[in-house]
């Protein structure tokens, strides 16, 4: 469910649910991404986030930006992992083991976790009709090791690669 927020100022009070304690580079898109996603859902919430630029920079031991149950999934694994997550909760339903509100489940990955080396796996949870949500933090490059070019580079840019 996503809550109606009527004012600005109604928006800019809701309860943090990432903090901004992560060490994404200055001006990066994807902390605000990540707190307009989380600030939009109403009710719990289920993330996995791909190894990748976000994940490195939101979970540093022992600290964490996280405030909802979060999961560090493999590169090209964060779809299928909060698809296994999505299957497991329909199962504890079926078996009147939970009772609680329905959680949103998202996966986080960046360019090169999605379209380079996990597409195939978003493809078939989506084909499998998982109810999760993927959203893809596109940087267009592999920004976390070095800018190294992605799938999803524009043709023509610069990269280290």
């Amino acid at each position: 469910m996503v809550k109606e927020v009527k004012t600005l100022k109604g928006f800019s009070q809701s309860a943090e649910k990432f903090q901004g304690s992560h060490l994404l580079c200055p001006g990066c898109g994807h902390g605000i991404i990540v707190r307009e996603v989380l600030n939009a859902v109403d009710g719990p919430i289920v993330l996995g986030n791909s190894t990748g630029c976000l994940e490195v920079c939101s979970a540093v031991y022992p600290h964490t930006s996280w405030d909802v149950p979060w999961i560090h999934i493999g590169f090209e694994n964060g779809s299928t992992a909060i698809s296994g997550v999505e299957a497991m909760y329909k199962a504890l339903v079926n078996k009147g083991r939970y009772q609680g509100q329905k959680p949103k489940f998202v996966a986080f990955g960046g360019d090169g976790a999605s379209y380079d080396i996990g597409f195939q796996f978003i493809s078939g949870c989506m084909e499998r009709g998982h109810d999760m949500t993927y959203i893809c933090l596109d940087n267009e490059n592999y920004a976390n090791t070095g800018g190294q070019r992605s799938g999803f580079t524009p043709l023509g840019a610069s990269t280290s690669t």
